[in-house]
């Protein structure tokens, strides 16, 4: 049995706690329970991984957070699967078996399962109901803990905390072309759009309304952020409230923010080394800052051979450890699974991308290209 290690307060301790979880193979949906010994860890950290590339990017980064995540290496990992498809690969059951990850699997039915970020959504909220762990750590499948990324354990008095990356779509008042958007979006949630509290971008140092970048992200179970996450991204999606015709859904970050806001919950930013982009276009990535980042955030930097290269190269410079470690698995794998598992994926992408046409036809664009 996985023991974990992170420190916490008397009044944290609990006796043994034996916690029912699906856990995963989407035909066979076996109850399996495991206990966790006290002291409980504090952080939950939560993956979405689906049928696909999916599940080679999830492996690393699971592997990436047990190698390098110093005092939370061990914490607990939930993996989630959350909308129909093939089953994951027998490896990638077996690897993330082999880590100590739990996995999840439940179709949550939704007329907007199509749309690519719904199942961050979907998968906050499972997080939410079946964690037992005080605090739950969202991690995009492809990011890379390469230190500890302790930013992320909320204080007592908080929340929420995620990082404010750039302005990107987000408004910086009446006059921003971008505002229209916003408002509009503000208008349909029901919450004043001077209510949403200014950020201070890091990368550009922009001060915009409630700019996330939800690739990292901690909450405190039992808030409600995970339901009014799910509830927020499929409402954003029903009120046919678009940013632009060549942007029609900028992400899935928008309703995270006015989830936030509507929740009133206690929030912190946490510093771009928490969320920092490392691809070869990045206008972010500079080596020397690079130094500090404790996520590192690839994108698909390392589907290919050459983005591979460069980015194993980089890291050569500054963290040769994880560049070791890293080196013997990548690229990483664009399939898993066998030939049913692609003709499904095929056919859902298909049909995903017919309801999302038909979808974005019938929205309003608030912003001119």
């Amino acid at each position: 049995m996985r023991c974990f290690n992170i420190p916490v307060s008397p009044s944290e301790r609990h006796p043994p706690l034996v916690i029912p979880v699906f856990y995963a193979h989407p035909r066979l949906r076996l109850l399996k329970l495991f206990t966790l010994e006290s002291p409980m860890p504090s952080t939950t950290f939560l993956f979405c991984a689906e049928s696909g590339y999916f599940e080679g990017q999830t492996v690393v980064a699971v592997g990436c957070l047990r190698r390098f995540g110093k005092r939370l290496a061990d914490a607990p990992v939930l993996v989630v699967t959350p909308r129909y498809g093939p089953s994951l690969a027998h490896d990638t059951m077996r690897s993330l078996e082999k880590l100590g990850a739990k996995h999840l699997y439940k179709d949550m039915k939704s007329e907007w399962a199509w749309y690519p970020y719904m199942n961050k959504g979907f998968a906050a909220q499972l997080a939410d109901e079946y964690v037992e762990t005080q605090q739950i750590a969202w991690l995009d499948s492809d990011v890379l803990v390469v230190d500890e990324p302790s930013c992320v354990i909320l204080n007592d008095d908080e929340d929420f905390a995620c990082c404010a990356v750039d302005k990107n779509v987000g408004t910086s008042g009446p006059a921003d072309p971008n505002e229209a958007y916003w408002s509009a979006l503000a208008e349909h949630f029901r919450v004043p759009i001077d209510s949403l509290p200014w950020v201070q971008t890091e990368h550009d140092n922009a001060r915009v309304r409630m700019r996330l970048h939800s690739g990292v992200y901690s909450f405190r179970r039992g808030v409600g952020l995970g339901k009014a996450f799910a509830d927020d991204m499929q409402s954003m999606l029903a009120s046919r409230i678009s940013y632009s015709r060549e942007l029609p859904q900028p992400g899935d970050d928008v309703a995270l923010a006015f989830s936030v806001v509507r929740l009133n919950l206690r929030w912190r930013l946490l510093p771009i080394s928490h969320n920092y982009e490392m691809t070869p276009s990045s206008s972010i990535y500079r080596r020397e800052s690079a130094r500090v980042a404790k996520v590192l955030h690839f994108h698909h930097a390392l589907s290919s051979e050459e983005e591979s290269k460069w980015f194993l190269d980089e890291l050569e410079q500054f963290r040769p450890d994880v560049s070791d470690w890293l080196r013997t698995r990548v690229p990483l794998p664009r399939r898993a699974g066998g030939v049913r598992a692609l003709l499904v994926r095929r056919i859902l992408r298909e049909r995903r991308s017919v309801q999302q046409t038909k979808h974005i036809k019938s929205c309003r664009f608030m912003v001119q290209s």
